[in-house]
């Protein structure tokens, strides 16, 4: 082959490798991006995303579980039933139903009503309100109701507020500052064969008074309970795009976030960085070479 001949073929050659260079930028662009655009969400962050979703009531998150969410989305003793498309969870053998909650990273709450009261103060049972205090305390603004059952409206006039419930037995109520100002305790001196004590908003106790509600509306409108959680490891997890949850191995809490699950309270700051670094370094090799050689 001449000299003219072979200056052409590596011309030509030339050409050809910088006709390519487009096509290979592009080609490099998307094997750095398409591994981290294609990506799947770890599927324990992904079902930790969601919240109860069980009627009408639609934010029930961290601590709680049950439902859609997996017992890895919160804490052991938080279950949640869904019956009759009403979120509950039961304590001490009653069921309270969760009509709201605030995950307020200060103090997460929610506002619970007895499901036995239900649109009616003449339950089964005649059971005192009883809730797990290693898991919630009663929240502030609040005022216990005090139902009395089996009552001689009689020989009692005190007892206002009498219905009967069926033919043998009568109930009474009294809020807690008219409970103060009674002379005797009606179940102890043997007046009323039992008490029931449940909490309503001191604004609602306060209209029952001034007969501005009724009985029925306070005691479906709930109370407030406060969750005794350590909020700080779940307040980290979700700054940091993470949703908060339990390792179901050892019982420690867990932050699930998009890559993979971890046992420290934040999504690592490197993950998903480490393809970019290693795809552009390799662009910059690649384009260093064309370069080069052409």
């Amino acid at each position: 082959m001449s000299t003219l001949s072979l200056f052409i073929a590596m011309k030509m050659n030339s050409l050809m490798l910088q006709s390519l260079i487009p096509f290979l930028v592009i080609s490099s662009f998307f094997s750095i991006n398409l591994p981290v655009t294609l990506c799947t969400d770890d599927p324990q962050y992904a079902n930790c995303s969601q919240a109860i979703n069980c009627g009408d009531i639609s934010n029930i998150s961290y601590p709680f579980w049950g439902v859609n969410r997996p017992n890895y989305c919160g804490q052991p003793s938080f279950k949640i039933k869904c019956q009759d498309n009403v979120p509950m969870i039961n304590m001490r053998n009653i069921n309270f139903r969760i009509l709201e909650m605030n995950s307020s990273s200060t103090a997460r709450a929610v506002k619970v009503a007895r499901n036995d009261y239900r649109g009616t103060i003449c339950p089964p049972t005649y059971v005192n309100t009883n809730i797990n205090f290693s898991l919630f305390n009663y929240g502030s603004g609040l005022q216990n109701i005090s139902f009395y059952y089996g009552c001689n409206t009689s020989s009692n006039p005190t007892m206002v507020n009498a219905f009967v419930c069926n033919s043998s037995v009568t109930v009474s109520y009294l809020t807690q500052s008219q409970t103060s100002k009674l002379p005797y305790d009606p179940v102890v001196t043997g007046a009323c064969q039992s008490e029931v004590l449940i909490p309503v908003f001191e604004t609602a106790a306060l209209a029952i008074e001034s007969n501005a509600t009724t009985i029925q509306e306070a005691i479906d409108g709930g109370f407030v309970l406060g969750l005794k959680i350590d909020n700080g490891p779940c307040n980290s997890c979700e700054a940091s795009g993470g949703k908060c949850g339990m390792n179901t191995s050892n019982g420690e809490f867990m932050c699930f976030c998009q890559d993979q699950p971890y046992a420290e309270t934040t999504c690592s700051s490197k993950s998903g960085s480490t393809s970019l670094s290693v795809g552009a370094s390799q662009l910059i090799a690649l384009l260093v070479f064309l370069i080069t050689f052409l």
